[in-house]
């Protein structure tokens, strides 16, 4: 996929340098042009009323119009070209970053499948006996809820991507935290979460269902994978126009400089050869909060000291 997707860069490239010279090629040839009717003309009233200073400022007028109007067409035309190419360089980004995700979402998809398929093997066979069950099955429902979490991370970004996210509503912050807390406390082996969201918690915000739920779960993954026991804390504060949701963890952290790169595709904190992952959480959940008109950003005093990410969204 990477070579094709390199050599469709490669012939855009090329595409681009053919059309700025095929329009210099045209402007100069339309100014040559010109220019010698000008020059015609310019010799025709030579020949009929001489060099008189009006025939003289006449032509230099002329000249000076066709110099400003052929730079000015020129310019025009490369700034037109180059929009165009800005638009397909974009949208070529997008199609790759979409083929990043699934690529590297594909790889990830193979180890709870593997997991449930030998966890429904091993029941099928019948050698594990009922009272050896419980923690089998619990592995399989962890399992499940984190192909369940990878599809709807997925499916969220596909359709920021697309801008086909739904229209936002506005409600507390402390509901659209409790929708998710539930579900994420029901899950088996979730981590403990410490909710205080004060008096921000009564604040409306506009965000929607599905992006806002995938943002905070892979914030609490993103704890539980560097985070000290997995645990979290939530917070909230204000900020003019915008309420900010802080998710809390006591894990590695990170170096302040670092803090734009954790949200760049396929990056990881340390250590992150040791654990599973795409490296795709944070890189998606700051693309589904722009999506939500908000932002997502990370701070940490220092490795070994914790991180901050706080989700900013606009008040309702």
């Amino acid at each position: 996929m990477r070579s094709t997707i390199e050599r469709q860069a490669r012939w855009a490239n090329i595409a681009y340098g053919v059309t700025l010279f095929l329009l210099a090629l045209l402007g100069a040839w339309w100014t040559v042009l010109i220019a010698r009717l000008v020059d015609e003309n310019h010799q025709l009233s030579l020949a009929l009323s001489g060099p008189t200073a009006e025939v003289i400022a006449e032509y230099s007028r002329k000249r000076l119009m066709l110099i400003g109007e052929s730079v000015s067409l020129t310019v025009l035309a490369v700034i037109l070209a180059g929009m165009v190419v800005r638009f397909a360089r974009r949208e070529r980004a997008q199609v790759q970053r979409l083929e990043g995700v699934m690529a590297a979402s594909t790889h990830e998809l193979k180890t709870p499948i593997a997991g449930m398929k030998a966890l429904l093997e091993s029941l099928r066979s019948g050698v594990l006996p009922p009272e050896k069950m419980n923690p089998y099955l619990d592995k399989g429902l962890v399992s499940a809820e984190r192909l369940e979490h990878l599809v709807e991370s997925i499916l969220a970004y596909q359709a920021a991507v697309a801008r086909r996210t739904k229209d936002l509503e506005a409600r507390p912050l402390e509901a659209w935290v409790t929708a998710v807390l539930d579900h994420h406390l029901a899950s088996p082996g979730s981590a403990p979460v410490d909710c205080d969201l004060g008096d921000a918690g009564v604040l409306p915000v506009r965000a929607a269902a599905d992006p806002f739920r995938v943002i905070l779960e892979n914030l609490f993954d993103n704890a539980r994978k560097y985070g000290k026991d997995g645990a979290v804390r939530i917070r909230a504060r204000t900020e003019g126009e915008r309420v900010g949701l802080l998710v809390i963890d006591e894990g590695v952290g990170f170096a302040p400089e670092d803090a734009r790169a954790l949200f760049e595709p396929y990056q990881r904190g340390g250590g992150a050869e040791r654990r599973h992952g795409t490296g795709l959480g944070l890189y998606i959940a700051r693309t589904l909060a722009q999506s939500l008109e908000g932002d997502l950003r990370a701070e940490s005093a220092g490795v070994g000291k914790g991180a901050t990410f706080t989700l900013w969204l606009r008040r309702g």
